[in-house]
Order: structure tokens, then sequence, then C-alpha cells
């Protein structure tokens, strides 16, 4: 990849025709896209240069506790009330966006061990703290609001690619890695370490 650093990515990876591709300009413009998997996907990201960061819409840690669940998704239900079908511990999800999210953090990290990338979950952040209102999150974000997404998985990248830029940008001071089950393995020291995963308010 080239080095121009003058955007962030974000990811929503899924199965054919569902992973989801965005990138956020430092200048405030967006451009969106779906592709059919990680080497599209990584084929995208090379094209616009190097990203100042990385967010993916993806389990990046897990835990070998009963059912997977990990201590930020239980916080997260409990706190705003989120269903737990929104909210899903790793073993009930589709292995899509399991698989996709480690090998996609893998394959942008081959020339970069600490290339910065965040974990994140849009739907639940939505829902959450601007009642899943599009134009409200766009506003408070200064993104466009109208025509820079075409589907869900668009979207739910896009969002990623605002979690990055928010989170290493230092606007959003809580890493939601740092709080763990001792099931869980340890996103700062594993083997896609580093992790994070920022969101704009503390869970407890």
């Amino acid at each position: 990849m080239s080095n121009t650093a003058s955007f962030w990515a974000g990811a929503d990876p899924a199965g054919i025709g569902g992973f989801g591709i965005a990138f956020l300009y430092k200048n405030g413009d967006v451009k969106c896209k779906t592709v059919s998997s990680v080497d599209q996907a990584m084929e995208s990201i090379s094209k616009q240069g190097t990203p100042s960061a990385l967010g993916i819409d993806a389990r990046m840690w897990w835990s070998t506790g009963e059912g997977g669940g990990r201590m930020v998704d239980q916080q997260l239900r409990e706190k705003y009330g989120i269903h737990p079908g929104t909210v899903q511990s790793a073993n009930s999800l589709k292995g899509a966006a399991l698989v996709g999210g480690a090998l996609l953090a893998d394959r942008i990290r081959e020339h970069n061990q600490d290339f910065p990338i965040t974990e994140s979950h849009p739907k639940a952040l939505l829902k959450a703290l601007y009642k899943d209102d599009w134009e409200v999150f766009a506003e408070t974000h200064n993104i466009p609001a109208e025509n820079c997404w075409t589907n869900e998985h668009e979207r739910d990248a896009l969002i990623a690619a605002v979690c990055a830029r928010e989170g290493f940008d230092g606007k959003w001071k809580f890493d939601l890695s740092q709080d763990r089950y001792d099931t869980e393995q340890n996103p700062g020291n594993y083997w896609l370490a580093p992790m994070k995963y920022f969101w704009p308010e503390s869970l407890v």
C-alpha cells in the first residue's frame, strides 16, 4: 500500500456480496462499496492508499468460556437494554464475520504489526446512543447523511470508520477492551495484538 494517510477505513466483514467497505476522508468526503472477500477488501483499501486507522465490525478477540461470552458484550446489553440478538456472543455469530475480521486485520498488518485497529459494533452504537437515527449520527460526526451508502453493510462499515477516527484521534476516551473475564484473550497481547475497542462513554 502507498503511504497516503489522508483517510480512515471501516469494514463490515461478511460473505459473498455482503462485505462492506468504507473510506472516510479528512476533508469530510466518504466512499463506500460492497465486496465479497477479504482479498477484495484489501484490494479496495490498497487502491486508496494507507489508512490512518481501521475499524472492523467483528469480534476481534474471543473467550473460551461457556457460550463464548465477553464482558464488554454483557455490559453493552445491560447498560443500554440492547437485545442479545443485537449484541451476540461469538458462539452465536456467523463464521464469515469472525473469520473475515481476523483475516482482514492480519492482512493489513503484514507490513506494519502496530497498524491501528479498533473493533466496532455499529448497530449497537446507533441503537445505544443515537436511537437508531442515522441522520443524528451523521450530523454529530460531520459526515454526509444522504447518498453515501447503498446498503446496511456499507453503512456499518462507514460507522466503523468513524469509530477508528474518533478513537485514534483521541476524541473517544474509553477502550472497552480493558475490562474482560479471565476466559477472554488479551487484546493487548495475543496473536492479533494490539487491538482496541473505542466507545464514546464509560459502560460502568
